[in-house]
Order: structure tokens, then C-alpha cells, then sequence
């Protein structure tokens, strides 16, 4: 007989012993590039969360948001310092007293009260110091000083989706309504009462002060001012805003901004409240179109009417497919910088695509639901009309 198959030598087995092994290296590749790719991903993220450029915690502009800094600041080193020290106990305990062949077990401390002592009241002095500071911190920044300059008052109302800020006093007894553009003067306490006209919703500006969150029937107050010795950039400048509570379909939509100016230039802005001037006949054609299609929900002339405020937010809560609903102030929109609760910027073009079709741009808001305009899906206007009304609405001339 011949000599046996060359299988039989074990060949065979050996290759398949090999091509078992490659699935597990594949496998160890691929849990390495993830881990790398995870890595790589977290630094990323901790990295853009950190920037200060935007919607920062990590940079003050006034009082308020210094003192919580301050304060964060010192509670995360405190935490931070007593995390490293426990674990590095704990390791050192593990490694250096761990059981090793051959050797006795190691004796036990269990039952030592001067060590249970020490570990008892080191963490309560920890915890009533940083306790009564927090609570000191709070009291302090309560209410704005009484030796610094009057406050302004300003009352802020959330709306699904968006924010209406009313001025019941922005000099000379003038009463001034806009929204999702906060305006207010640089190195003067701002008072705010803040409102909400259906769900929770929550105010916070972070590099002026936290949140807070805003009730329906239930009136919360806070206070901040933007100091101008810790801004760096020429005035005006602009701070970000969002709501921080989850509060329906398009609360990731629901932005503003916060201008910061000097006094005379607040003054000035006040001062020149008011309608759209029609010098034209573009702007005359827009009025009309503005007064027959957009008058149910939005006000052009001023602060609204309280009774039409009232009327709005009753057909808002009644429902319907066509009611009115509580809709931006427009008096002051050619003076805002941004359109559709803070996403994008206001200028023509935004502002054609928003009367066009409001959904591509914003979904989920009540004008492209509920007004008559866009039952169809789109409005129901013609170019020109959608021209003469951008002309009315931005007084272009």
C-alpha cells in the first residue's frame, strides 16, 4: 500500500486550526478600532463642549453667572480632588495589601474608630461647607444690589415655541412688545417675571445666568446684568438663549438671542418703536396684504391689546383647525437679526422661505397648522404679494 493521504498527517487539522484562530484576531482588530473610534469621539465631544464661543457655562458676563461659576467651579475641584483621593486609597489598599501565594492572609482594620471617625467628620465638613456657602451664594444673588443702577423690568411669556418679552417700562412710560430678540442696556440689573401660556417651559441665558424654569399660572423671578468689564468684544454683542425644558415637538427649535448695547443705543431702539412706515407703494400693498391674511394672530402697530392677547390664548387652548393663536409681536422685526425663534437669520431670503412654507423651515409651529394662508400646504399668495409684504415688514426702500 501506498503511503497514507497527506490529511491524515494531520495537514488538514492544522489548517484548520489556523483559520479558527483568524475570526478571533478580526474580532480583537475590530474591538480596538472601536475603542479608538470611541475614544477618539469623546475627546471630540468634550472638547466642542468646552468652547466657549456660543451657548458657554464656562464664561461670565455679569454678577449672577460669576457667583454660580465661582461656585461650580470650586464644588467640581472639591469633588474632583476627593474622587482621585478615595480611589487612589482604595488602590493602594488593593494592591498593596492583596492576598499573594504562599503568605498569610493580611489583617483586617474593621472595627477601628479612630479611622471610622476621621472618615465620618472629614466628608461632613466637606458637605456643611459647601452647604452653607450655596446657601450664602443663593441669598446673595436673590435680588439685584440697591446701591447700583434702577433695574429694568421685563416680563418674558413662552409660547410653543417661542418667547415674547414685554418691556412695561422702556422709558419715557413707553411700553414696547417683541420676541426671541432680548434687547437690553449693558451695566443695569434686568429684572425679569417670567410666565408661560401652556407647558413647563425653562429660561436660560448661560453666560448670564441658569435656569429657570417657567410655569403656567405660576410667576417665577430672576434677575442678571451684563457687566462690561467682562466683555471683551466691542458692544453691541450677542448672547444665546434656548428653553431647557423638554416641552413639546419643536422645543429644540425654541431659541433666542440677548443684544447687549450701551444705554443710548437701548434709547435709541425704544424710541423708535413702532409700525413699519409706508413710503411706498410696495409697503402700502404689504400693509394691506398684512392687515387682510395676518392680523388674526400677529400685531404690527405697537404692544398688543391685552383683550386680543386674551382672545388668542383662549382659541389657542380651545383648538381647532383655524383659530388664532398667541403669534409674535412684528412691530420691531426689521430691527431684529433672527427669524423663527432664533434658527436662522432674518433677512429676505429667510424671511420669503418662512412666508412661503413655515414647516420647511421651523416644523412643528402653529402658523403653518392653523393659519388660513397655508391650508393648502403652502401660502396662498402670489410672488408679488409675498414681495410687498417682505418690503412692508423690513421697510426696504
Amino acid at each position: 500500500m501506498g503511503p497514507p493521504p497527506l490529511w491524515r498527517k494531520g495537514s488538514l487539522p492544522m489548517q484548520s486550526t489556523s483559520n479558527s484562530n483568524r475570526p478571533s484576531g478580526r474580532r480583537s482588530i475590530l474591538k480596538n478600532r472601536t475603542v479608538l473610534f470611541g475614544l477618539i469621539a469623546a475627546l471630540f465631544l468634550f472638547a466642542t463642549g468646552c468652547s466657549k464661543e456660543g451657548q458657554s457655562t464656562w464664561e461670565a458676563f455679569g454678577p449672577v453667572a460669576q457667583k454660580q461659576l465661582d461656585l461650580f467651579n470650586v464644588l467640581l475641584w472639591v469633588m474632583v480632588a476627593t474622587f482621585f483621593l478615595v480611589e487612589g486609597v482604595l488602590l493602594y489598599a488593593a494592591i498593596r495589601y492583596r492576598k499573594r501565594p504562599g503568605q498569610p492572609r493580611p489583617p483586617q482594620i474593621h472595627g477601628n474608630t479612630t479611622l471610622e471617625v476621621v472618615l465620618t467628620i472629614i466628608p461632613t465638613i466637606l458637605v456643611l461647607a459647601l452647604g452653607i456657602w450655596s446657601v450664602f451664594a443663593l441669598f446673595e444673588i436673590d435680588k439685584p444690589p440697591g446701591d447700583g443702577p434702577e433695574p429694568m423690568h421685563v416680563n418674558v411669556t413662552a409660547h410653543q415655541w417661542w418667547f415674547e418679552f414685554e418691556y412695561p417700562d422702556a422709558g419715557n412710560g413707553k411700553k414696547i412688545i417683541t420676541a426671541n430678540d432680548l434687547k437690553i442696556p449693558v451695566d443695569r440689573p434686568i429684572t425679569l417675571s417670567l410666565f408661560s401660556d401652556d407647558v413647563i417651559h425653562s429660561f436660560w441665558v448661560p453666560k448670564l445666568a441658569g435656569k429657570l424654569d417657567m410655569v403656567p399660572t405660576h410667576e417665577n423671578k430672576m434677575w442678571f446684568q451684563a457687566d462690561s468689564d467682562k466683555i471683551d468684544d466691542d458692544l453691541p454683542v450677542t448672547l444665546f438663549g434656548t428653553c431647557a425644558e423638554l416641552c413639546g415637538l419643536a422645543h429644540a427649535l425654541m431659541r433666542f438671542r440677548v443684544t447687549v448695547m450701551e444705554q443710548t443705543d437701548f434709547d435709541s431702539w425704544a424710541a423708535a418703536y413702532g409700525p413699519p412706515p409706508t413710503n411706498t407703494d410696495k409697503a402700502k400693498q404689504g400693509a394691506q396684504i398684512f392687515a387682510a391674511n395676518c392680523t388674526l394672530c400677529h400685531t404690527i402697530d405697537g404692544p398688543d391689546d391685552p383683550a386680543l392677547s386674551a382672545s388668542r390664548l383662549t382659541g389657542f387652548l380651545t383648538g381647532g383647525d383655524i383659530t388664532p393663536v398667541p403669534a409674535p409681536n412684528l412691530t420691531d422685526l426689521r430691527t431684529r437679526n433672527t427669524l423663527a425663534a432664533g434658527i436662522v437669520d432674518l433677512n429676505e431670503t429667510t424671511l420669503r422661505q418662512w412666508l412661503q412654507n413655515p414647516e420647511d423651515v421651523k416644523p412643528g409651529n402653529y402658523m403653518s397648522e392653523r393659519a388660513v394662508l397655508y391650508q393648502n400646504g403652502s401660502a396662498d399668495l402670489t410672488d408679488e404679494e409675498i414681495d410687498a409684504l417682505i418690503g412692508y415688514l423690513l421697510d426696504l426702500r
